[in-house]
């Protein structure tokens, strides 16, 4: 990962993900009434485990009723990255337009970065089985 001038195409990125995050918060009743209809987890109804993605949806609701605490007790992950892709959505436009850098992504993650993020990964879901998700 590098910073770098940005260009055109960077503004064009960040202004679809700027509806993006508006659209995620504007169609908040859509997305209330939608989760009643979500399925149960397979995978914790067969195995009785919950699966890393547990306890999303319930997450995302709690996000949706600015109940940062309850959503972060109930999956922290999704919580977290919910939250930091709707407020950066918000910011980037803003930011490249005073003139800041891009981000650039290198093709091939670096060996520290996939183990930061696995042990995330790995923190995560050992929460959401010592917690009961």
């Amino acid at each position: 990962m590098s910073l770098r001038p940005s260009d055109r195409e960077d503004r064009q990125v960040a202004g679809l993900w700027a509806l993006c995050a508006v659209l995620a918060l504007g169609l908040r009743p859509l997305w209330l009434a939608a989760a009643g209809f979500a399925p149960p987890c397979l995978w914790h109804t067969w195995t009785g485990w919950p699966c890393p993605g547990c306890g999303s949806t319930r997450t995302l609701v709690r996000l949706l009723h600015a109940d940062l605490s309850g959503a972060f007790g109930l999956n922290p992950l999704v919580a977290v990255t919910a939250a930091v892709f709707v407020l950066a959505g918000l910011l980037a436009p803003l930011w490249l337009a005073l003139g800041g850098p891009a981000v650039s992504v290198t093709a091939r993650p670096r060996p520290g970065w996939v183990a930061v993020l696995a042990a995330l990964f790995l923190a995560n879901w050992a929460w959401l089985c010592a917690s009961g998700v």
